[in-house]
């Protein structure tokens, strides 16, 4: 803002000076003039809707901060948990789940970790928005992003999970909204997965339209397992 107003200042005196010069006719001065005040008047205009802009976000993000949130119990966790490693365990024709539920932990974990060390804002876990449970919340400014973690062993996600995920970030949006928060709301899909090129480029074409009926903005995020933990392994 500062770069701005400076900006409009230093055209208007560049203006006000050509506006002096002898060589020019009354009108073109009385032009020349015109335009100094119009452009002022309008770089004001400008500088005062970004302050207000700024000074709404910097409000919001604070109330966004000092919100109840409140943690999702320790038995909903376990339940989720246990019917994601379930659904890998049976895509994989696996009987022994233990080594898919350490691995599904680490990799829900190491991409929590990603997005947080990318986005360099606030991350919360395992938090509750009125009845509905995401992973993490992360707040950035204004914005409220409700983050849901799936671990993908196959090149495709079931409409049920991500229509489960939409119907809890429309609970959510609809609690904030009846609580009078002014704040904007986005879901982030992360995809934890352990495919080829080929597998992840599958994936993707089948991820087109999935998510149509969206009440809020949508960012997928992809991650591949074993990148993840080359990341987190070599900075140890």
């Amino acid at each position: 803002m500062i770069l701005i107003v400076s900006l409009v200042a230093l055209i208007c005196l560049f203006v006000g000076i050509a506006a002096t010069s002898p060589s020019l006719e009354t009108m073109q001065r009385w032009v020349l003039i015109v335009f100094v005040i119009l452009f002022a008047v309008c770089g004001t205009g400008v500088f005062v809707w970004l302050l207000l802009r700024e000074t709404r976000r910097a409000a919001v993000g604070r109330a966004n901060k000092e919100f109840g949130w409140k943690a999702s119990s320790t038995e909903s966790q376990r339940r989720k948990l246990n019917v994601e490693v379930r659904e890998i365990a049976d895509a994989l024709n696996l009987s022994d789940t233990n080594n898919v539920f350490s691995a599904y932990i680490v990799a829900a974990d190491l991409a929590l970790r990603q997005i947080q060390q990318e986005t360099k804002e606030l991350l919360r876990r395992n938090l509750s928005v009125g009845s509905a449970e995401f992973d993490a919340v992360l707040l950035k400014h204004d914005v409220i992003i409700c983050i849901e973690v799936a671990f993908l062993v196959l090149p495709d996600i079931e409409q049920a999970k991500i229509n489960d995920s939409l119907k809890k970030i429309a609970v959510a949006k609809k609690t904030f909204e009846r609580m009078g928060k002014d704040a904007k709301m986005k879901l982030m899909f992360v995809l934890v997965t352990q495919l080829d090129p080929a597998g992840e480029a599958q994936l993707r074409s089948a991820m087109v339209g999935k998510f149509s009926a969206a009440a809020v903005d949508i960012d997928i995020r992809l991650f591949d397992f074993e990148s993840l933990q080359k990341i987190y392994s070599e900075t140890v």
